[in-house]
């Protein structure tokens, strides 16, 4: 399986398939990890402040 064409519900699940081979388990968490960080960084980076008396620069 295409780990970054699976949905995060796949993700979650083959990560805790205690069936599933320890690399899967493992590249399955990697990936909803790394997709956790930018959905963070990037709503971070939409911030947009209207005014100019509210910047601290």
């Amino acid at each position: 399986m295409e780990l970054s064409k699976a949905t995060n519900q796949q993700l979650y699940e083959i990560a805790k398939d205690e069936s599933a081979r320890m690399k899967d388990r493992y590249a399955a968490a990697r990936e909803l990890q790394y997709r956790n960080t930018n959905k963070a960084v990037s709503s971070f980076s939409k911030i947009d402040v209207q005014n100019d008396e509210n910047r601290w620069y």
